[in-house]
């Protein structure tokens, strides 16, 4: 709902109980190591995300990866272990509080159970020390749900859809001021200010700053209660990261 205070409205989304939300997300990456190269690398996931339950003053969502596609101007290494490694969270249920944010995961014990049996498989195919590495920070994840809900709410999983800024300010107190860890930039700590606005559709301006960051910024565009469209691009002198959500259908 929009709820109106001396004037200035609050922004609440409105997920409709039974309906199936499509988004393309992507993620885009920009290596500037290589000062004669630069290499570009896209993750694109075809993600669906339906609330499917209200539990008292909680949304229940399911949020199903249906494709992932990976764009790149040089061979991706081990492309197909990527996707597999993202497919361990293609079927997930999540609790969402009236903020907007991820409060819980209800489905902790089937995730562990596929992940054990697709580790099984991968570790067949796949040895080394680096193939390990990422086996144990998929393992950590699914021990402990606090660091599986920061990661599913990170910029890179759905961080740009459930962000947490719904209710949760007053707008005559604006900018709206929060620190975020940028994972992809060995957890760079970020202080975002967001600028609410009404127009003829909602839209937050973000603007951010970190220590090692030249440039940080982006927007949330939002109509009828549901995203349009989002935006995070962050850098430093060595590499960028674009973050996208498009709503499709």
């Amino acid at each position: 709902m929009i709820s109106i205070v001396h004037g200035l409205k609050e922004y609440h989304l409105e997920p409709k109980i039974g309906v199936r939300y499509t988004y393309r997300f992507e993620t885009v990456h920009d290596d500037f190591a290589n000062e004669k190269k630069a290499i570009s690398t896209s993750y694109t996931r075809e993600i669906w995300i339906m609330p499917i339950a209200r539990q008292d003053t909680l949304d229940v969502y399911q949020i199903f990866l249906a494709k992932m596609t990976i764009k790149s101007n040089v061979a991706v290494a081990d492309e197909y272990l990527i996707k597999q490694l993202a497919y361990v969270f293609d079927e997930i249920e999540v609790a969402v509080d009236f903020s907007g944010k991820i409060v819980s995961i209800y489905n902790m014990g089937a995730l562990r159970f596929r992940w054990r049996l697709k580790r099984v498989k991968l570790e067949q195919e796949y040895v080394g020390v680096t193939v390990q590495a990422y086996f144990r920070t998929i393992d950590v994840l699914l021990d402990d749900e606090q660091k599986l809900i920061q990661f599913l709410s990170s910029y890179k999983m759905f961080g740009i859809y459930f962000h947490g800024l719904f209710g949760n300010y007053l707008l005559w107190e604006m900018p709206l001021k929060r620190a975020i860890r940028l994972d992809d930039f060995d957890s760079e700590l970020v202080n975002e200010k967001i600028f609410p606005e009404k127009k003829e559709a909602i839209k937050y301006k973000i603007q951010g700053s970190g220590a090692g960051l030249v440039h940080y910024g982006g927007e949330l565009i939002y109509s009828n209660f549901q995203l349009k469209e989002a935006l995070i691009e962050c850098g430093n002198h060595s590499q960028s990261f674009k973050y996208g959500a498009l709503f499709l259908g």
